[in-house]
Parts: C-alpha cells; structure tokens; sequence
C-alpha cells in the first residue's frame, strides 16, 4: 500500500552493510552489500523519497510535537525521526532518550524510544547482535508504527495482486 507521508531520508555514510557480503538474505541468495545499498538507493528514489546523501545530520531537537534536525547544509522541520547510526548513539544521546543497562538505545516492540515520535534501530538498539536483515526488520517496525499514527489505526503494509500494478505500476517485476 502507498502513503502520502512526506519522506527525507539524511544519508551520511552507508552502515557496515556496505562492506558486508550478504548472503542468504530474504529474496537474494548473495549480494555484495555496496549493490544492494544501490539497489536500496534506487528503490528509495523510485518511491519519491527526498534522499539526501552526503549532508550530514549535526542535531537533533525535540521541539515537543516535532523535531529539528540540524545538518550541515541546514535545519529541517520532522513530524518523527528514526534514529540508523549503527552503534553511534550520540544522536539519541543529545535527543534526551533513554539507555539500557548495555548502553544501547532503550525502545519498545516498535521501535519507539523514550522519545515520542524518535524511533531507534539495528545497533543503536541492540549489543553486538547486528544483522542486515534484524535492522532492516527494526526500521520496518518503526514505519509501520508512524504509519500506523498517521492513520489512526493500525495500518496494514502489503499489497494483493489486485491492486499492485495500480500501486507499483512499472516497478512490478513480471518475471515469477
């Protein structure tokens, strides 16, 4: 399903998926991580989002119903923020949010931290036990959280071949 939530994704470096060879990933036998961070560029441009690679974020403030973040080029206004730094938590440090007794980023089953609305994930959320697949899973539950918000209700994120070529028009990959 699509959403008319406005995207900005800030992207100062890749995480350590992009020196990583992935194997056994779901939907991909092998892939060396720097193609399937293109592949994830690409996917994220094919959905309209405003990416912004190369601009670094330098703050973050809660503004208590919605934040500022603060990058090198400028300030941007933000409804929600999630928090992939890896295992730097300087960020969610300077935000306010709490920290487990292992110095991780403290969060709920969503994703979300003490912070309303500032979700935390892979590494910043968990000790030493940092895989792609576990990451990419914390930033999904953080979305569908915030789409869940937008909505008012949960909010259901998959597709029925009924309505996918209406949604995804020429990104279906026809070959099953």
């Amino acid at each position: 399903m699509t959403h008319s939530i406005r995207t900005v994704v800030q992207l100062i470096q890749c995480s350590g998926v992009s020196k990583a060879h992935l194997f056994n990933y779901l939907g991909v036998g092998s892939v060396g991580g720097s193609e399937f961070m293109a592949t994830a560029r690409q996917q994220a441009d094919d959905f309209g989002v405003d990416r912004r690679q190369g601009e670094e974020v330098t703050g973050v403030e809660d503004g208590g119903g919605g934040f500022t973040v603060t990058t090198e080029d400028g300030e941007y206004e933000a409804d929600y923020v999630v928090l992939a730094t890896g295992a730097n938590r300087d960020l969610a440090e300077a935000l306010g949010c709490e920290f487990d007794e292992d110095d991780t980023v403290s969060v709920g089953v969503s994703m979300e931290t003490s912070v309303e609305g500032a979700y935390a994930t892979g590494a910043m959320a968990r000790a030493e036990e940092w895989q792609a697949v576990i990451s990419a899973g914390d930033g999904a539950a953080a979305a569908l959280n915030i789409l869940s918000n937008e909505k008012g209700e949960h909010y259901h994120d998959f597709d029925v071949p009924d309505t996918a070529a209406s949604v995804f028009g020429d990104l279906i990959d026809d070959a099953e």
